[in-house]
């Protein structure tokens, strides 16, 4: 990372200046500017006898994350109310500017609102940098020098990386839903086709198959739902206005976390303001939020810390009742972030971040029977606090300490008790990285997790409610990693690694070792490739459930990937992977979906347990285009050919997954267009998921089948298109956002569990028609 610092102007602009990368947190976080940096310069004599009462501001904008001039920015003299837009090399100039400070408003859309002062020099001309950081991020004056636009990989070696950054954030999440992962719905190579929900699959895994990882935790994904409803919806616990950046690594990442044999998603907190105290209000079609955030330190060359505070509200029960009339629900959730970063030293600091949030929906009463759901409360909190410690350059230590908790309850008609359960978790966690040469890199990690885990289920059946389902255990799950990058000269890796788990519930040990290498073809095409084993153990409703045993073994995933990726330019790349998971000894609760058997109708078992039945393979290819510029048009445009299917080694049976989606087409694109005004658009189509069980279609009608996941979805597509505008006044901005939802009003359906005709084995309401077009707005204040 290089500090951009200002200077003054002599004769011409000059350059962006860069020091050495600090070695410390302290010296890190050293302002790029600010009005003591200013030093106006002139010749003492002439000053002295021409007494000029005024100089000039010759500036330059740029971005943070890049270091790339910054076009069509507004920039404002708050004395004299002058405005200027900075050209094709993102300078402007102020002149005749009375001496003495001034302080500049600086504003682009998609952009944050930047306030600096600068110090004018009578008779002198002073230059400064001023950074512009995308989206809702963090204000700073550190600037990272990159080559080009396009955002650095967390892992050089993994073959399919992906990263959404604040600006994308914003623009993804969608008004009506405001949730980050939407936006992540939209990344090349997912799947999603439930418009009423967060969740999404990725080379035909669920989401029980990710790892979801929070400030350097793996925890379960963070969601306000409804719990052990299969056509409830879900909203993430998580503002995307904290997120500094979301990144998905497909398949064959360095288990750092492990107990997971799908992809990994990784969550990170964005930094308060180091600064200045700033904070902006947000509403949109179904929540309203804020975010506050300032300095820590005493003076302004002893701002060591930073402190963020973020609160958001739904009102989403008004936009459930436009889109489904005839339903008497309602639906909201509230949630709350913080984050608290110090610097003790130069070289330790602590953070602490904390996320909680809960939901609840009621349905009234009037039309429900006895064993129907009225209604669900759902909590859920995280706290993770974190020591950093840089004994060397070439030495870092992460200690980190977590608790988590959540816990849901589902209740009848008349107050029984239909779903209920409560988890705890409590962890400590090493990471340690050692680069004892150049050519060699070793990052290791130890973590100890106890969990504890309650579960009951009951329903009415014969008059009176039966229990199907209670359990109560804990347990302790201890691991440790380590890899090793070998790398030489001109970019060409290897890194080995290796995982060891271990569960005190089933007392077994598992070893899981993987690879990644990296081989530059040329400068502009590079080779990645990787595999390894991944491994996920069962949960205590698995283990110690009333279907569950303890003798089930973890299930298994064999990862192979294939990478090539080539740059087109500073700006632009192009992604093509091919990929194979094998799969072994998948769980599986038998018979529990309703079929036809021998022409007889059978509903599903209460009774059987669960058991390793599975055994199958995911495969596919994916290719990307993508385009990252601050000054003109960026996006990208994916599409997947994927396969999954799988049998049963108990019975015989083979079916397509329940995630098998053929045919994924992803498209984004925003461009900014003035320095008040973007546009952008996002396309989603996909062929569709089986509709899971056993399900046949006879002229039109569906009726229960003999065969599994036969039947799919019809092919979902979905455009969404919107613009922002912004208006500044004195001391504020406020952004105003439209958007348009189902541009097409395309009529996308959802599987919903039917009725079923036991005569006729006829299942009516097997699809769920979802969001219509939806116009919607929403606003951003600024302060």
């Amino acid at each position: 990372m290089l500090v951009a610092t200002p200077c003054v102007r002599s004769a011409g602009l000059s350059s962006l200046r860069s020091p050495p990368t600090p070695a410390s947190y302290g010296q890190a976080r050293r302002s790029a500017g600010g009005a003591e940096a200013a030093r106006p310069r002139g010749d003492p004599e002439s000053v002295a006898l021409q007494a000029p009462a005024t100089g000039s501001i010759h500036g330059i904008i740029v971005d943070t994350r890049g270091g790339t001039p910054v076009q069509r920015v507004s920039v404002r003299l708050q004395a004299s109310g002058r405005t200027v837009i900075t050209d094709d090399q993102g300078r402007f100039v102020f002149d005749e500017v009375p001496a003495g400070a001034q302080e500049l408003y600086v504003s682009a859309v998609d952009f944050i609102l930047v306030k600096r002062t600068v110090t004018v020099g009578a008779g002198s001309a002073v230059d400064v940098t001023i950074a512009l950081t995308e989206g809702t991020g963090t204000y700073t004056e550190t600037v990272n020098v990159n080559a080009g636009t396009l955002a650095p990989r967390r892992e050089p070696a993994v073959p399919s990386e992906q990263t959404l950054g604040s600006r994308e954030l914003q623009q993804l999440r969608g008004l009506v839903t405001n949730d980050p992962f939407r936006a992540v719905q939209v990344l090349p190579a997912v799947a999603a086709s439930d418009d009423l929900r967060s969740e999404f699959a990725i080379r035909g895994a669920g989401i029980r198959q990710m790892n979801f990882t929070f400030e350097g935790i793996a925890t379960p994904f963070l969601l306000h739902t409804v719990q052990q409803v299969h056509d409830s919806g879900s909203v993430a616990m998580v503002n995307g206005d904290v997120l500094e950046e979301i990144s998905l690594l497909n398949g064959s990442y360095p288990q750092r976390h492990g107990n997971r044999t799908g992809a990994e998603i990784d969550f990170r907190m964005r930094e308060g303001s180091r600064e200045r105290v700033q904070s902006h209000l947000s509403v949109s079609a179904i929540d309203a939020s804020g975010v506050v955030e300032g300095p820590i330190g005493p003076t302004d060359d002893a701002k060591r810390g930073s402190w963020l505070f973020a609160a958001r509200k739904s009102y989403l029960n008004l936009v459930v009742d436009r889109i489904y009339r005839d339903q008497n629900i309602s639906f909201g959730f509230v949630d709350a972030q913080s984050k608290v970063v110090y610097d003790v030293t130069p070289r330790h600091q602590l953070q602490l971040a904390l996320t909680a949030g809960r939901s609840r929906m009621e349905r009234n009463t009037d039309q429900l029977g006895a064993g129907n759901l009225r209604d669900a409360d759902n909590q859920a909190a995280l706290a993770v606090a974190t020591w950093r410690y840089l004994p060397s350059a070439r030495f870092t230590i992460a200690e980190r300490v977590a608790i988590a908790q959540n816990r849901f309850d589902n209740s009848s008609r008349d107050g029984a008790e239909l779903d209920a359960g409560d988890g705890h978790e409590a962890l400590a966690r090493t990471d340690a990285s050692f680069a004892p040469a150049g050519w060699l890199t070793i990052d290791s990690g130890v973590e100890a997790r106890w969990s504890n885990g309650t579960g009951r289920e009951q329903r009415l059946a014969a008059g009176r409610f039966q229990s199907r389902e209670h359990y109560n255990g804990s347990s302790i799950a201890s691991s440790a990693f380590v890899q090793a990058r070998f790398a030489r000269g001109g970019g060409v890796s290897v890194t080995p690694g290796v995982r060891v788990d271990r569960q005190s519930l089933t007392d077994r040990v598992d070893v899981s070792p993987w690879v990644q290498a990296m081989w530059p073809l040329s400068r502009a095409v590079t080779l990645r490739a990787g595999g390894g084993i991944y491994r996920q153990q069962a949960g205590f409703a698995e283990l110690l459930g009333v279907r569950g045993s303890r003798d089930l073994r973890p299930e298994r995933a064999y990862h192979g990937d294939a990478g090539l990726e080539g740059r087109l330019g500073a700006h632009a790349r192009w992604q093509m992977t091919v990929y194979d998971r094998e799969d072994r000894d998948l769980l599986r609760l038998p018979d529990v979906e309703t079929r036809v058997v021998d022409r007889a109708l059978v509903f599903g078992s209460i009774t059987s347990r669960w058991v390793n039945a599975l055994d199958g393979h995911a495969r596919g290819v994916e290719w990307l285009v993508q385009r990252q510029n601050v000054n003109g048009f960026s996006g990208w445009a994916s599409y997947a050919l994927a396969y999954a299917q799988y049998q049963d080694r108990r019975t015989g049976e083979s079916f397509w997954g329940d995630y098998d989606q053929r045919h994924t087409i992803n498209l984004y694109g925003t461009y900014r267009v003035t320095d008040r005004t973007s546009v952008g658009a996002r396309f989603r189509a996909g062929s569709n998921f089986p509709i899971t069980g056993y399900w046949a279609e006879q002229g039109g009608a569906y009726f229960v089948g003999t065969d599994r996941n036969t039947l799919r979805v019809p092919t979902y597509a979905r455009l969404d298109v919107r613009a922002n505008r912004t208006f500044t006044w004195e001391r504020k901005r406020l952004t105003l956002f439209a958007e348009g939802i189902n541009l097409l009003n395309r009529p996308n359906v959802r599987f919903s569990l039917p009725a079923v005709n036991r005569r006729t084995f006829e299942a009516t309401g097997l699809l769920d028609t979802m969001v219509p077009l939806i116009p919607s707005v929403g606003i951003l204040l600024e302060f």
